[in-house]
């Protein structure tokens, strides 16, 4: 009688056991899914450093591998142009930015020998750098324009923590948000995501 009174008592603990392992999972994957369900509804939040330069903010998306591969098909294609599975993915970090210039600068007339026609050509010439961009070209009298522009940017990019809050008390972490700075002044960022990837 008391083997199996003592069969009976492991067999309701491992049933316990695993009944609350399971209500532990579920209550981890309900919490990412509201994460996510508010990092959905949030936009990208632009906003300007003190220094004056660009920055977005953006939240966390927890995603499965499965969830990816159903729902970010471009990004999936492009992961794996890299030679990368989706199964073996961390993290994903998707930045874009715009860079508009207005150019104000002086055009200067240049006398060059063009030896192909065996003549003189005056060529209206531009140059403009200011660190960031750099823009140069000619334009002859048939007014064909050759030039060159090249753009340079530097991201900072940054992942932290924002706890939770009560009053003035801060505990645990109530999401995970990515800060993306843009160190060139004519670059605007216009889209960011940030996708880290569970088990399920």
């Amino acid at each position: 009688m008391k083997k199996y009174l003592l069969i009976t008592i492991m067999v309701l603990l491992a049933v316990a056991g695993g009944a609350i392992y399971r209500c532990q999972q579920l209550k981890t994957d309900n919490e990412r899914l509201q994460g996510n369900q508010s990092a959905l509804m949030a936009d990208v939040e632009l906003y300007k450093t003190e220094a004056g330069e660009n920055a977005a903010k953006v939240q966390r998306l927890q995603l499965t591998a499965s969830e990816f591969e159903n729902q970010c098909a471009n990004l999936k294609a492009e992961v794996e142009q890299l030679g990368i599975k989706a199964s073996r993915l961390q993290t994903l970090i998707n930045t874009s930015s715009h860079t508009t210039l207005r150019i104000d600068t002086i055009v200067k007339d240049s006398v060059v020998y063009l030896p192909q026609l065996a003549r003189l050509d005056t060529l209206k010439c531009f140059e403009y750098n200011d660190g960031w961009i750099r823009a140069h070209g000619c334009i002859d009298s048939s007014n064909h324009f050759e030039g060159e522009f090249e753009s340079r940017d530097s991201l900072l990019i940054v992942a932290h923590r924002v706890p939770k809050r009560f009053l003035f008390f801060r505990w645990g972490c109530k999401r995970v948000e990515l800060d993306i700075k843009s160190s060139n002044p004519h670059s605007s960022i216009t889209h960011a995501k940030y996708l880290e990837f569970t088990k399920k």
